[in-house]
């Protein structure tokens, strides 16, 4: 009976061992030198000029910031108009929905800019202006799409995780950071963080996703707290989106699209993990972590996407990795057009009203998912079907509200359009 007992016991610490290893990503990054299949920060530049040359009517580039090491952080748009936020639709002028797609925080996570890359040379080839009623180009003419293929290009030129000053550039937000180890010495200490963050706040932001390399998973909100896992590092730690039904929605959008389930690799850790999600805090926890800034203090919608479990070694490894998530990264997109979007001034008045605060009413509490409007007074919610009161505030005028029911339709531009008249 004592063997049987211990037997009992040790392979009940064996599962709970096994089931801890598995709330971590299978590596920190991958620890082989860049295969010469994945671009450096120059080839990267190189590229992206090229298409730009190529594409000129619908695409610009800028740049971010510069890394610690002075290297350009490049953002590629594609847009029907890149120069223009909004698009006129049977005489009504559309707020397209700003989307940034993120790669290579992690600079050894080589797989995580290169789809990306692909993605964007798969929407310029696919593009055809003369058939508006093509998916790929009603996408483009619909949104602002924004892609930074590399976020951390020293980390790429070395093949570090880290960014030249050894800072871990996912922990260096300023939303629930902590100091210690590689997490800089304050939030935003790093180059590449702050400009990524002005870049996200001058633009404005409505949905977005980071992708990673360690896993195959979709990370939701929160990482800091845990939504079902209270053991652990969870511990004193319960904490979820108040929207987080919002949050499940446009998360399994990317997941239930394409090929996405369909990996092989693909992280299985009931009963944590539902249709290819995860909450961050019930994988393990993280602080100071982009997807998290981004929820609470950009009012953006972001998820973190893992693609693979490591960067795979040859140009075929790399177009596979790329079509499980292509399709998703599409439907992804499309779901940032359903919603409510409009202009905010003051009453009687066509002059903006910028970074006027615009939320839905949850249940029983103010939303967390709080938009703000741009420099020209637009704003854009994104929303699942259903009826919402939604609200706009700003500083020095009246709190407004208004109700929306929201549909779903076979177009990219399923928003209804709400503007606001503020009274001092």
């Amino acid at each position: 009976m004592r063997f049987a007992l211990l037997f009992i016991l040790a392979g009940v610490i064996f599962s709970s061992c096994a089931a801890e290893r598995h709330r971590h990503k299978y590596t920190e990054g991958d620890t082989f030198t860049r295969p010469p299949v994945y671009h450096s920060p120059e080839s990267m530049a190189t590229e992206l000029n090229m298409l730009h040359a190529a594409y000129p009517l619908i695409t610009s580039t800028s740049t971010v910031g510069y890394s610690v090491s002075g290297r350009p952080i490049y953002a590629f748009i594609i847009s029907g108009n890149p120069a223009t936020s909004t698009i006129n639709i049977s005489g009504t002028d559309f707020y397209k929905p700003r989307i940034r797609l993120t790669g290579s925080i992690h600079g050894n996570e080589y797989i995580s800019g290169e789809i990306l890359i692909s993605f964007i040379k798969y929407l310029l080839q696919n593009y055809d202006a003369a058939h508006p009623e093509y998916n790929v180009t009603r996408l483009v003419d619909t949104r602002y799409i924004a892609i930074i293929p590399m976020l951390n290009p020293d980390g790429v030129a070395s093949s570090t995780r880290n960014n030249a000053h050894g800072v871990d550039l996912n922990r260096n937000f300023s939303y629930k950071w902590t100091s210690g180890g590689d997490h800089g010495t304050s939030s935003f200490s790093q180059p590449e963080s702050a400009a990524l963050r002005d870049y996200s706040l001058g633009n404005v932001f409505h949905l977005a996703a980071t992708y990673h390399s360690g896993a195959v998973i979709v990370n939701m909100p929160f990482d800091y707290g845990c939504e079902n896992r209270m053991s652990g590092d969870c511990a004193g730690h319960p904490d979820a989106p108040i929207e987080n039904d919002f949050v499940k929605y446009i998360s399994r959008v990317y997941t239930a699209a394409g090929t996405f389930l369909t990996n092989p690799g693909i992280l299985n850790d009931p009963p944590y993990v539902v249709q290819g999600t995860i909450n961050g805090g019930d994988w393990y926890v993280a602080n100071g972590t982009l997807q998290d800034w981004s929820y609470m203090e950009a009012g953006c919608m972001e998820v973190t996407i893992e693609v693979a479990n490591s960067s795979p070694l040859t140009a075929e490894g790399i177009d596979q990795v790329f079509m499980y998530n292509r399709d998703s990264i599409i439907a992804y997109m499309d779901a940032a057009g359903t919603g409510v979007y409009g202009r905010i001034t003051p009453n009687g008045t066509t002059t903006p009203v910028a970074g006027a605060k615009v939320y839905i009413w949850a249940t029983t509490t103010e939303g967390d998912l709080q938009v703000r409007s741009d420099s020209d007074g637009y704003y854009f919610k994104i929303l699942k079907n259903g009826t919402y009161t939604v609200y706009a505030s700003s500083t020095g005028y009246s709190l407004a509200s208004t109700t929306v029911t929201i549909e779903s339709s076979a177009t990219s531009t399923r928003a209804v359009r709400r503007d606001f008249q503020l009274i001092p």
